[in-house]
């Protein structure tokens, strides 16, 4: 019975039951060292941190990044390569960040697959780290390398700056990671933010924040906090820029005042809050999140609220962070897809099993069956019920319910119900001409007949016929 349908079933639960394939970080560099790469030359000794250079660097992910300035020696006068350790290409996306010079072989990463560059991508001759997406789907399965090169001795050879710079090495079957980052406040700064008020002077720690209960729950060294240098009365707001919602949640962390709409972090989509969250009158720092799967591909943008002067009149924020959340496998859904597919395989199967059978030429002893099958049916008017006991039938020919429709199918190419059918309509065109019915209506008389409602009757009717009922009678006149 399942065998036309098992392939669905078998995909169904392979499906169903295979796990959400995660992002792989490859690298984020936030260890301090290249362990999972070969360095080749003298360029890249250890990564960055963001504070380690006078020269400032625009988005780095964390706090690490890799720069191909071997330290202390000048930002132009070493050349070398990093060399990823080889890897088989197991999601369709490769995504990471690139800054620097701008020349396709000599500063630029390269994706290499059977010692050929396949993807390449260079810096934009700045030091503003951008995020690049290769495509990989089609190299799924094989093995490849990922290179960092750094091929360049000064800014005037190439016309190119001479370093390279790289953070953030995703592996993902999306067209962006599951995760991003949007605001971690670790710059030290609200750059990227539009600043009003006084309240929001610049994202604190635990050195350089007064406050009477010491913040709690944040993570790395910065978040967003508006308790102005001192004290809760000052006011003010963070905007961030408009962005496009291309993930299903934004968490973060929020703590401070419990003042609905006035110490509160906001997502506005087409200028109006859709979501809005304030802190528990204290000093901790608490994830929560917002499901904005309603509003993905609109554009929307977050602020952070402080006006109120009173008692805990500030907020704190950090960790702002866009994510997919995984497929879940939902069980009971998956059980009734399944009684689904096999009710619908079983009626299939039942209505198709005669049609599948090597019926033969009737013979005289067949046709013989038949017709006393017919004598009983019309002579015992068992048609006119609306729902026939077919245990009666059977007990009454003699024959079972199977051999029954098997013998109606080879001998008329019918249907035990199609021939009932039949002498239904036959019986309403008798009572229909006799003169001393026509006092009733059609639909009376087609009751009579074993129509339990009128639609059967004229869908039925007019399959037999070709005519309506109003056309037959009509034509008796």
């Amino acid at each position: 019975m399942l065998g036309r349908y098992g392939f669905i079933i078998f995909f169904v639960i392979a499906s169903c039951s295979s796990p959400e394939r995660v992002d792989i970080v490859y690298d984020n560099f936030e260890d301090g060292t290249f362990q999972n790469w070969n360095r080749l030359g003298v360029a890249f000794n250890k990564p960055f941190h963001v504070d380690s250079l006078r020269k400032k660097v625009e988005n780095v992910q964390g706090h690490y990044y890799a720069f191909s300035n071997f330290e202390g020696a000048g930002l132009s006068a070493n050349q070398g390569k990093l060399v990823s350790k080889p890897f088989i290409i197991h999601r369709k996306y490769i995504h990471f960040w690139i800054a620097g010079g701008n020349h396709e072989t000599r500063e630029c990463v390269n994706l290499t697959v059977n010692n050929k560059v396949v993807k390449a991508a260079t810096g934009t001759n700045d030091y503003t780290l951008r995020k690049i997406t290769w495509d990989v789907s089609d190299l799924e399965g094989q093995e490849a390398v990922i290179e960092v090169v750094d091929a360049i001795v000064s800014d005037f050879e190439y016309n190119s700056l001479p370093n390279i710079l790289v953070d953030n090495f995703v592996f993902s079957d999306y067209g962006y990671p599951m995760m991003e980052i949007f605001e971690d406040f670790e710059s030290g700064t609200y750059n990227g933010w539009e600043v009003e008020g006084d309240a929001f002077v610049t994202p604190r720690n635990r050195t350089n924040v007064y406050y009477p209960i010491t913040p709690n729950g944040f993570n790395g060294d910065y978040f967003a906090f508006s308790f102005g240098e001192t004290h809760d009365s000052k006011k003010g707001k963070l905007t961030s820029q408009s962005f496009i919602i291309k993930y299903d949640a934004i968490k973060f962390l929020v703590g401070g005042g419990e003042h609905k709409g006035l110490t509160s972090i906001n997502l506005i989509v087409n200028d109006s809050i859709v979501f809005s969250q304030v802190g528990n009158n204290d000093g901790e720092m608490r994830n929560y999140e917002w499901d904005v799967t309603p509003f993905k591909g609109q554009k929307a943008k977050i602020e952070i609220v402080d006006n109120y002067s009173g008692g805990w009149g500030h907020i704190m924020v950090d960790d702002i962070i866009f994510f997919n959340k995984p497929v879940n496998f939902n069980i009971w859904k998956f059980l009734v897809f399944i009684l689904i597919i096999v009710v619908v395989s079983y009626l299939l199967a039942k209505k198709l099993r005669f049609t599948k059978r090597n019926l033969g030429v009737v013979n005289a002893e067949e046709i013989e069956r038949i017709e006393n099958i017919k004598k009983i049916l019309k002579t015992s008017e068992i048609y006119k019920e609306f729902n026939p006991d077919f245990k009666e039938i059977v007990k009454s020919t003699g024959e079972d319910e199977e051999t029954i429709n098997f013998l109606f199918e080879k001998a008329d190419n019918t249907t035990l119900t199609t021939y009932l059918n039949y002498l239904r309509v036959e019986e309403f065109k008798r009572l229909l001409k006799d003169p001393g019915n026509d006092a009733y209506t059609m639909m009376h008389l087609a009751e009579k007949s074993g129509f339990n409602s009128k639609t059967s009757f004229y869908r039925v009717f007019k399959s037999i016929t070709d005519q309506t009922p109003s056309q037959y009678k009509k034509g008796l006149n």
